[in-house]
């Protein structure tokens, strides 16, 4: 049962600890594959398009499911679903772990995103239920310091791992960390009461949504690989779009729908959410192609690579404050509008990197998008929640979550395919990972390429999104 309002005990701060580690390692998980993926690709003898599921499997996962798990959690009861996905999430590491071929290894990063959705979606609102008033802005910032900590963590971590023993342990390490985790947080997590009933749960909405996802992005990811014109890929664009249209319309006459959909009737909750997705897709893009440009093409260890891509997250967290400081004193479209064109230049350099490019310069740039990404969000959130409607804050939340998960598998299926598309136009082979390095540098060039188009996009949105609530 939630806590006295005046006070916080030992049990209390141990609940804290379960559920920032849960977050941290959701956030882990987001982050630590990526710089093993030239590893895995060579061993299973795949290319970019194929191993690109691993990554995609899980973040699709993730933000289809982070609405239901919401949604759950006040049906059920948040501590029964929260303990549930813990325990998925570490058995779907195990499994993960144990993959003997790169379908079952997808297959199973998608059992991993099933549990990482029930923490992500879950940790701040158990927050907010279990400590007292006075403390939860304290929670909350330990919360969003410990996700960072895991996003910058993962990298590093996975680096080590791969380098020093093999891409199997990044997910085994979960196994005992979570079990331990797991009879903690049954030990020590305190009961809650469900607030809603079973008929409040749209399960159509759930479905709809996730298979208009899986639909849109098959034949972005693979579009290449069966040919644009291709029975398979023309039919999967097309159910996708169908798709959409149904859960939009169920969602308007559901009597209990998963998305209130009056939120985007608000030009601004749209305005906001629109750059938000295309900054998310964009960097979780540049994420994605950066271990194949550092290890492809510039021969760099899997240790270095790993430590090279913790530095953006790292200056996320080190900016975080000065953006907030700076949206109390600006307001959140000046900051939000700067902070875009910093990144479309930070984009610009990378359309620059070759070969032969130096640490200092990469270290400088990978610096740049991280203080950009870190100061665009806090004054980004402020436009979105202060655009949605007064008495629907914690849906606009959830909404806004599933829309930035959503843009990070958007900029890993697309930035892939752009680097595939060129690289084989450029050559008869088809796998991109025996590419020479000059035509590898030429497909990561133009993707960054569109990196600076999209950036420039979040600065035209960001420019004409006053932030004012319109309800």
């Amino acid at each position: 049962m939630p806590v006295n309002p005046e006070e916080i005990t030992r049990k209390h701060r141990l609940a804290l600890i379960i559920i920032a580690f849960a977050a941290f390692m959701a956030s882990l998980d987001s982050t630590i594959v990526n710089i093993s993926l030239p590893t895995i690709a060579s061993s299973f003898d795949v290319d970019i398009s194929i191993v690109s599921w691993v990554v995609l499997a899980y973040l699709l996962v993730l933000a289809g499911l982070l609405l239901v798990f919401g949604k759950l959690g006040d049906l059920k009861g948040f501590r029964r679903i929260f303990i549930a996905g813990f325990v998925l999430f570490t058995i779907g590491s195990l499994l993960c772990g144990v993959s003997v071929t790169i379908y079952e290894l997808i297959a199973f990063r998608a059992v991993q995103g099933i549990g990482g959705a029930a923490l992500e979606a879950l940790a701040p609102a158990m927050i907010l239920l279990y400590l007292p008033p006075s403390r939860r802005g304290w929670a909350l910032g330990i919360l969003a310091t410990v996700v960072s900590l895991g996003i910058a963590a993962g990298p590093i971590l996975g680096g080590f791992i791969t380098e020093y023993l093999s891409w199997h342990w990044i997910f085994l390490i979960n196994v005992p960390v979570g079990i331990i985790a797991v009879l903690l947080a049954a030990r020590y997590l305190p009961h809650d009461v469900p607030s809603g009933s079973p008929s409040g749960f749209d399960t159509a909405g759930a479905m709809l949504i996730l298979m208009a996802l899986i639909t849109l992005l098959f034949p972005l990811n693979q579009g290449l690989e069966f040919g644009w014109t291709s029975a398979p890929i023309l039919t999967s664009i097309f159910a996708s779009a169908v798709l959409w249209v149904l859960f939009f319309v169920h969602e308007h006459r559901c009597r209990a729908p998963l998305v209130d959909m009056r939120l985007f009737s608000s030009r601004n909750y749209l305005l906001g959410n629109a750059a938000g997705f295309l900054l998310m897709a964009v960097y979780n893009g540049l994420i994605f192609l950066l271990p194949f440009f550092l290890e492809n093409v510039q021969g760099r260890s899997t240790e270095i690579a790993g430590l090279l891509l913790a530095i953006p997250a790292v200056a996320m967290i080190l900016v975080g404050p000065v953006s907030g400081a700076l949206s109390d004193r600006y307001g959140s479209r000046l900051p939000t509008t700067c902070v875009a064109l910093i990144a479309a230049a930070a984009f610009f350099f990378f359309t620059r990197f070759s070969a032969t490019t130096g640490l200092p310069v990469i270290i400088g740039t990978m610096l740049l998008i991280g203080f950009a990404i870190g100061l665009f969000f806090p004054p980004n959130m402020s436009q979105i929640l202060g655009a949605g409607q007064k008495e629907g804050e914690g849906v606009a939340s959830s909404v806004m979550m599933t829309v930035r998960n959503t843009g990070s598998v958007f900029g890993v299926a697309i930035f892939g395919t752009i680097v595939v598309q060129v690289v084989v136009g450029m050559m008869a082979y088809r796998h991109v990972i025996t590419a020479s390095p000059a035509v590898l540098s030429a497909g990561f060039s133009i993707a960054f390429s569109f990196g600076v188009v999209l950036c420039l996009a979040v600065a035209v949105i960001s420019s004409v999104n006053t932030g004012k609530r319109t309800h």
